[in-house]
């Protein structure tokens, strides 16, 4: 054991590359992106893979996503859902939602996956509860918003993950926002949350 942090060297990255394993339909989502505008904004494997274990430990019934992009996490999830399993994913952009709604057909997973177009907060109103995971990478200044939501909406023992934690510089405002928002996290007495240094970094908060 040891109370230092590996370092991240360019060779356990390429090792950690080389090893990803994604999904027929991830893989054909990266092809078609590759070379488009949007592409560097897609989910990494390290984190899609993440997603998708948490979704299959969890239950996988019912999974909620906040922020939809083009459907990249959205499919690593829809790949581990459990039999009659459900994503309801929240996208406020029409086009953004267009284009995921699109790659999730064609991926075979429209009657898994459910693409709500609109604010993500007044969604969320009309959302029952009992989720097994959510997953929140939306406008980073709504987090603690979608996160009391969440807490709501996820079952004792369910997971929620907000990205983008340890994203922006290490002074800015941005960074100051995430970091405050973690530090809330790990304070509520309604989680139990953890800081994770994948990608751009995640809180990790299991329901109590």
């Amino acid at each position: 054991m040891s109370a230092d942090r590996t370092p991240l060297t360019p060779e356990i990255t390429a090792w950690l590359d080389s090893t990803a394993v994604l999904p027929a339909p991830v893989q054909a989502l990266h092809e078609r992106m590759a070379g488009d505008e949007w592409e560097e904004m897609m989910t990494h494997p390290d984190l899609g893979g993440l997603l998708a274990s948490l979704v299959a430990v969890t239950d996988g019934q019912r999974i909620l996503e906040i922020g939809t992009f083009v459907g990249t996490s959205a499919l690593w999830m829809a790949d581990a859902l459990a039999p009659g399993g459900h994503i309801d994913c929240l996208e406020v952009d029409q086009a953004r939602a267009d284009i995921a709604a699109t790659h999730i057909r064609e991926a075979g997973f429209h009657d898994q996956v459910t693409v709500h177009v609109g604010p993500a907060l007044d969604t969320l109103l009309f959302l029952a509860p009992g989720y097994d995971l959510a997953y929140i990478d939306a406008d980073k200044p709504a987090y603690p918003a979608y996160l009391a939501e969440c807490t709501r909406l996820v079952r004792p023992g369910g997971v929620i993950v907000a990205d983008n934690i340890l994203g922006g510089g290490v002074d800015d405002e941005r960074a100051r926002e995430l970091r405050a928002f973690a530090e809330g996290a790990i304070r509520d007495p309604a989680l139990r949350t953890v800081v994770l240094p994948i990608g751009d970094g995640i809180a990790l908060s299991v329901v109590r």
